[in-house]
């Protein structure tokens, strides 16, 4: 199956993994869909308006565990509501509007607006960190202001399309702002072809459940097109006029990973760590792609594609410069990555299912924690603020098959990915890794210390079960989705796998009911966490990560076990 201009999750770090499970069991909601046509007496012309309103509401249901707040880097999310707190009060709007001429040529621009009621002035510490926040005197930044409480505002789409004919060929070419994302995958593009070929929105997809996959990726300004040569044949490419970074959680927010990221907080470290602007990527990424569907593969298709990009992601989002007795520290994108990628679906057994492998060269590796490197003057372009790269190979296979009427339910479906990824060799920076054989840490206990592994895995399930017309107008589904990690922790930044033993499950419950032209969707799902813990000897006293006092350690979403929550949704389009 290919899922144009639709994402699922990326991953800059280990800790980054946990907001990219969170976005693709949010993805696996869908809005009501409706369309206001806008009048004109050219039959030539047509012009569609398209509204979501929505609102969302969490509670948080888990007690603090103080276990998981050891330091000023992670207590503010943590502390920021208490067990029963209404942690979110959000109001979403988002506009489409598309307009085409005779079927040939058109136009597409979006917009979104937001506002939080619930959302607080200023950021709150553990008491026992409470000389160190990472918001001074714990107010808020304007950009946390703007992005969480609002109200605000953002264009989106802004882009022309045309349908060219060449000879016996045809081309569609779109230029200016929009997302695409050609891939197999369902969850998550972190081991996709199509990693970073557009920045992610999964600051949105935390605060705003039911959000549409048009609304989380963001668009990035471009030239695309495919040319279809035959029946057979069709090739793509893409071209990139700016850099965007993806957006994640900022610190000190409920959804946070960390306190110390993104844009938000303006200590990495307070005092000592200012953050500074952050050293992001250049505009020029290239995609070029060929499919071949054979008639005798009856409706499979093959796909190549090479690319060199700049990762969308903050690879790594504390990079520390010493310079002398100072510090400063911010978060650098890295540039210059090299892919090549293979794709087949299938339709067989009456499954769509679609496999992805692929290799990239001087990828970015997860870099170790608090390590301070990079020397001088520089902040621009300064190679010492490098993390380390490597070679790597990723493979996903995805699945989605209906079911039908049976004694149990009316209408079904089984959504599937499987995600893994090999660290083929480092290939610069291995003494930042943080892994096998960089961190020196990294020789036991590879998974609860936070290391990563040459090899990893993991698998997502989405079903949905669904009764029509349970009460006149009414229908009813029951969505479950679960991720699961299989085999050790990602050595990639974004690879998009669950770390080993760390788990989602999100089960929920939807009503759509239909007044007039006008369907009203409410979802109502809980959210709950966990993962592997266990005490090491990396307590006070440890050299070298070994050797100190007992320490009580959590790997992956166990780190977020304490911070559960039920969520409600109401959305309708008009």
């Amino acid at each position: 199956m290919t899922i144009a201009r639709s994402y699922r999750g990326k991953v800059p770090h280990r800790g980054f993994a946990v907001k990219a499970v969170c976005f693709a069991a949010a993805s696996a909601l869908a809005g009501p869909a409706a369309a206001l046509k806008l009048g004109s007496d050219n039959p030539d012309l047509e012009m569609v308006l398209d509204t979501t309103a929505r609102y969302n509401a969490a509670w948080r249901t888990g007690e603090r565990d103080l276990r998981l707040v050891g330091s000023p880097a992670v207590d503010e999310g943590n502390w920021l509501f208490d067990k029963n707190d209404q942690v979110l009060s959000r109001i979403d709007l988002y506009s489409e509007f598309d307009l085409t001429w005779r079927k040939d040529v058109g136009l597409r621009v979006s917009a979104a607006a937001w506002g939080d009621t619930n959302f607080p002035d200023k950021s709150r510490s553990d008491p026992r960190f409470a000389a160190a926040p990472n918001y001074p005197n714990n107010d808020f930044t304007p950009y946390i202001d703007r992005h969480y409480k609002g109200p605000s505002g953002e264009f989106l789409d802004a882009f022309a399309w045309g349908n060219v004919r060449l000879g016996s060929t045809s081309m569609n070419v779109k230029v200016g702002r929009f997302a695409w994302l050609p891939g197999e995958f369902l969850f998550s593009n972190g081991g996709s072809f199509t990693y970073s070929m557009a920045p992610n929105d999964g600051r949105k997809s935390d605060l705003s459940p039911g959000s549409s996959a048009k609304e989380t990726a963001l668009p990035i300004g471009q030239l695309a097109a495919t040319w279809q040569l035959n029946n057979e044949f069709s090739v793509m490419g893409q071209y990139t006029a700016e850099f965007r970074s993806s957006r994640i959680s900022e610190g000190g927010t409920f959804w946070s990973v960390g306190d110390t990221a993104l844009e938000g907080p303006p200590f990495i470290s307070n005092p000592a760590v200012p953050r500074v602007a952050p050293f992001l990527g250049d505009k020029g990424d290239v995609a070029l792609g060929v499919k071949w569907s054979p008639a005798k593969l009856d409706g499979d298709s093959l796909g190549l594609w090479v690319r060199k990009f700049d990762d969308k992601t903050p690879t790594w989002q504390n990079q520390v410069r010493i310079d002398g007795a100072a510090r400063s520290g911010r978060a650098v994108y890295a540039k210059g990555i090299e892919l090549v990628g293979l794709t087949y679906n299938t339709g067989a057994f009456g499954l769509s299912t679609g496999f992805e492998l692929n290799y990239r060269r001087k990828m970015p590796l997860n870099v170790r924690s608090g390590f301070a490197f990079g020397t001088g003057t520089g902040l621009v372009d300064d190679p010492g603020m490098e993390g380390p790269r490597g070679n790597t190979i990723h493979f996903l296979a995805s699945s989605v098959v209906t079911l039908n009427k049976n004694a149990l339910f009316d209408s079904g479906s089984i959504a599937l990915q499987f995600d893994a990824m090999r660290l083929q060799k480092i290939t610069s920076g291995a003494s930042l890794y943080n892994g096998e054989g960089g961190n020196t840490a990294c020789v036991d206990e590879l998974v609860l210390r936070g290391c990563s592994t040459r090899h990893a895995a993991s698998i997502g399930a989405n079903f949905t079960a669904t009764w029509q017309q349970l009460f006149p107008s009414v229908d009813l589904s029951v969505p479950v989705f679960l991720t699961y990690g299989l085999k050790g922790n990602a050595a990639a930044v974004g690879a998009g796998i669950t770390p080993e033993g760390s788990w989602l499950f999100r089960p929920g419950v939807r009503v759509e009911w239909l007044v007039g032209q006008y369907k009203h969707q409410f979802d109502l799902s809980y959210t709950a966490r966990g993962g592997k813990t266990g005490e090491l000897d990396n307590g006070a006293g440890a050299v070298n990560g070994h050797g100190g006092a007992a320490l009580f350690n959590a790997s992956g979403l166990a780190n977020f076990r304490d911070r559960n929550y039920l969520s409600f949704t109401y959305q309708t389009a008009f």
